[in-house]
């Protein structure tokens, strides 16, 4: 089986599937010799790689001579442009590209003097031998240097792909030329043939292909014959270079197209010709490398055809590089209106262009100005029909159809995904296409989209290196100074003398200290923090005894400001002896006792207060509890009110004078009585005696309060295990509601009535009793006090101690009521209500008869006091 390179030897072709065969009109312009136009005055050269891998070499008003660097670089992907005349830098400005778009670019203006002033490095021409000793290396950079790209319309840098990524074993020189129209390549072939040939040896230098192939239509045979003899002549071997004829086929002179023509063999999608062992140049760019080698000639101008029925002088012309398309129009004398149409390629592969202001690139190969029975204008699209011609058209064997819908769509990742970047855009599809849509646009725009959106990604991974380096750059920074500072601190740490770290030591010592206890205090802090439920109970406590403090003031005080004015005006005006040394210390302890009893009630009544409020969160009180919690505090009361009386008498008994009694009789007739001796230490006593009460007044406050405080916590306890038997409402026996103050407060107004009427039956003929107590009798505090007051009803103090003697019977009825509510037997002198159950001694009516006992028992220890006074009279008399 014959091998590629014997097949290629014998001459043999492929076909290539699709392609179409337009009229030709090539013989517009392929009937005379290439020739010059007149220079325009100003030249336009874009320079869109500035800013990216080279730099503008010149500035506004500077003056180039012809085949002047414009652009530096040190990069390989550097190419460089260069003036195309001589003149001064008009303007650095953007301008219209020569593009479908027409989108402004960065360009150089420069304003032509007809001089023509070349480079001094050019025209100093090398020969063949001393090409043939160059290196590679040499010849790639006078390569780069001349700005050569490729002249078949993609402008791919010619020094890039003349150093290839893998060995190359065929050399395909691309003279097909099949667009229709274009013939710029065919005249260059025919006049500048040995020029080629130079180039492609130069070529064949540099990469050592096993053969060479200059592919060329069949329908150009005067091109075909000079290239033949061009290759006789050259220094290749015979057996390696060959001229090929192919068929006339649109478009077989795409790339990927010939060279599966000439070899077979397709190239896969997304790879290049390299990778086959395959290059292919086009024969303009030989041409250019044979002058930037031998000449050292930058790319300055090139062939560009001017063809159209719309033109004059259609024909080939050495036009410069960034020459106006306005200015080729004008010097072509162009026929045609403002809107007939300016091609920049053939019809099929070519666009309209926007702007004809826009310049001659070094892609562009021909300037299309076609009539209206020439192209037709582009009619309006029409709906797809589904026919399936644009796919059997398609010479890259793709579904056209699909990739229209993707990419009228926008949906480009699809149209990607049907290899819409093997297009190469040859047009075949529109061409074919009986609904005129054209399909090439839609795959441009596609195109573009996709190429925008691989920027941005680059860009964005650019970026995100970027950061990375820095984040990087910053961490090292940061370990360097924390490194820095460590060998820094153990070289102070070195030089420190005992005593400093010693100093440290203590200063550590001291910050862990503040903060243990800082630690220590807010622990406590949180444990004795209180719940807002727990500083409301406590706030309600303190606030009911307070209260009741207050209640029991005000009711000394009414009691006081009612005593009649003789009385006010008789204690008045006795006259005060000062207090004894005993009487003192004795209310100085009175004042003691009572302060700690108070004391002793505010931590009481804070202790009880937490668990009372856990109790009542967990679970409300029902009726029958608060009941037995009422009874509760009612017992307490009784407890305090015991108290109370004890604490009166062992305030007298802190007393060690004795009261002493008169031993004169006291007459009882309505005439005044007269002082007798002993009256003015009677008085003495009497002054004692009413601050002995009001100390006894202030204890009677304390001991209600420490009361209240019992019966609360008695409530508490109370709540969880005693039996709700009696239904009667706590509020009924709680002792100090406001009904209760006031039914003690008539049971007072009514026992100093009767003290009142034992005066007035006294001072109207009765003797006056006088006071006299030992120890024994002091100690009896209640009862002692009522006999003092029978004894002494016209005097102040007995005034006073009547008021004491009311206040006991109220704390014995109180007693009383609390007795039968817990159903305990008491004394018949202390109440009558023995026989009463507890459900009712808790009613209203018991409380009632409760009173009414005490205001009994209390009448009768009067009358009782009052008969032993009278006897105690009599026996002073005889």
């Amino acid at each position: 089986m014959l091998t590629l390179l014997e097949q290629i030897d014998k001459g043999t072709l492929w076909r290539i599937p699709g392609g179409i065969h337009p009229p030709e009109h090539k013989t517009l312009s392929n009937q005379s010799k290439i020739s010059r136009l007149p220079l325009a005055d100003h030249y336009l050269i874009p320079v869109p790689g500035v800013g990216e891998n080279c730099t503008l070499a010149v500035k506004v008003g500077d003056t180039v001579t012809k085949g002047q660097p414009l652009t530096l670089g040190e990069g390989f992907r550097h190419l460089p442009v260069h003036a195309p005349v001589s003149g001064k830098v008009f303007a650095i400005e953007e301008r219209a590209s020569n593009h479908a778009s027409a989108l402004p670019v960065l360009t150089c203006v420069i304003e032509n003097d007809h001089q023509e002033q070349w480079i001094e490095s050019v025209h100093a021409p090398l020969s063949l031998e001393q090409v043939a000793e160059m290196d590679n290396d040499a010849i790639i950079r006078r390569i780069q240097s001349a700005g050569i790209a490729g002249l078949g319309g993609a402008a791919f840098p010619t020094h890039i792909k003349l150093k290839p990524v893998s060995e190359i074993e065929l050399l395909i020189i691309n003279g097909v030329e099949c667009e229709p129209y274009i013939t710029s390549d065919d005249k260059l072939m025919q006049e500048s043939c040995d020029e080629i040939v130079r180039g492609i040896e130069i070529v064949h230098q540099l990469l050592s292909p096993k053969r060479i192939i200059v592919a060329i239509e069949d329908n150009k045979p005067e091109a075909v014959e000079q290239m033949g003899h061009a290759l006789n002549r050259s220094q290749l071997p015979s057996h390696c270079a060959r001229v090929s004829k192919i068929p006339t086929l649109y478009p077989s002179g795409g790339e990927k197209q010939l060279i599966q023509i000439l070899t077979g063999q397709e190239v896969p999608s997304g790879a290049i010709p390299a990778n086959l062992g395959i290059l292919v140049q086009n024969v303009g760019t030989a041409y250019s490398i044979a002058q930037a080698v031998y000449r050292n000639m930058p790319l300055i101008e090139r062939v560009v055809t001017l063809t159209g029925q719309n033109i004059a002088k259609p024909g080939n012309y050495w036009v410069p590089i960034g020459t106006p398309v306005e200015h080729l129009l004008e010097v072509g004398q162009f026929r045609g209106d403002a809107n007939a149409p300016v091609i920049i390629g053939g019809p099929m592969m070519g666009y309209m262009l926007p702007n004809v202001a826009a310049p001659i690139t070094k892609g562009t190969n021909c300037v299309l100005m076609p009539s209206e029975q020439e192209i037709a204008p582009p009619s309006p699209e029409q709906p797809c029909i589904r026919c399936g011609e644009c796919a059997q058209a398609c010479p890259a064997q793709l579904l056209p159809q699909q990739l229209f819908w993707h990419a009228k769509a926008q949906e480009y990742d699809k149209a990607a995904s049907y290899n819409l970047r093997d297009c190469i855009e040859c047009g075949c599809c529109s061409y074919v296409c009986p609904s005129d849509i054209p399909l090439v646009e839609y795959y441009r725009v596609a195109k573009s989209a996709l190429r925008q959106e691989a920027e941005e990604k680059k860009q964005a991974e650019l970026a995100k290196q970027r950061f990375d380096s820095r984040t990087l750059r910053l961490e090292q920074e940061k370990q360097a100074r924390e490194e820095k500072a460590k060998q820094a601190a153990e070289r102070r740490k070195a030089q420190m003398t005992g005593s400093d770290k010693d100093a440290v030591a203590a200063a550590m010592a001291r910050i862990q200290a503040k903060k243990a206890a800082e630690a220590q205090a807010s622990a406590s802090a949180g444990a004795t923090t209180e719940k807002p439920q727990d500083k409301v109970a406590a706030a309600i406590a303190r606030a009911k005894a307070k209260k009741a403090a207050q209640k029991a003031s005000s009711e000394t005080e009414t009691e006081t400001n009612e005593q009649p004015a003789s009385q006010v005006t008789g204690a008045d005006n006795s006259e005060s002896a000062p207090l004894s040394q005993k009487e003192k210390v004795a209310a100085a302890i009175a004042r003691a006792k009572a302060k700690k009893a108070a004391q002793d009630t505010i931590d009481t009544t804070e202790a009880s207060q937490a668990p009372a409020k856990q109790g009542a969160e967990t679970e409300p009180l029902s009726q029958k509890e608060k009941v037995a919690a009422a009874i509760a505090r009612a017992k307490a009361k009784k407890a305090a009110q015991a108290g109370s009386n004890e604490q009166q008498a062992a305030t007298v008994e802190h007393s060690d004078e004795p009261i002493e009694r008169s031993d004169e009789p006291v007459e009882r007739s309505g005439e005044t009585a007269k002082p007798s001796e002993n009256q003015s230490a009677n008085t003495d006593n009497a002054e004692g005696a009413e601050k002995a009460d009001a100390e006894a007044v202030k204890k009677a406050k304390i001991a209600a309060a420490v009361a209240k405080a019992k019966a609360k916590k008695a409530q508490q306890d109370a709540g969880a295990c005693v039996k709700p038997d009696v239904m009667t409402p706590a509020e009924d026996i709680e002792a100090d509601s406001p009904e209760a103050i006031k039914k003690a407060k008539i049971a007072a107004a009514v026992a100093k009535a009767k003290a009142k009427k034992a005066q007035q039956a006294e001072s109207s003929g009765k003797p006056k009793a006088e006071v006299a107590t030992d120890t024994e009798t002091t100690k009896k505090a209640p009862v002692q006090a009522e006999a003092i007051d029978d004894a002494e009803a016209s005097s102040p103090e007995a005034i006073k101690k009547a008021k004491i003697a009311a206040a006991v019977a109220k704390a014995k009825a109180k007693k009383a009521a609390q007795a039968s509510e817990s159903n305990e037997q008491l004394a018949p002198s202390e109440s009558q209500t023995d026989t009463e159950d507890v459900a009712d001694a808790s009613s209203p009516e018991a409380i009632k008869k409760a009173k009414i006992a005490a205001a009994v028992a209390k009448a009768k220890a009067k009358k009782l006091a009052k008969a032993e006074a009278e006897t105690q009279n009599s026996e002073h008399k005889d």
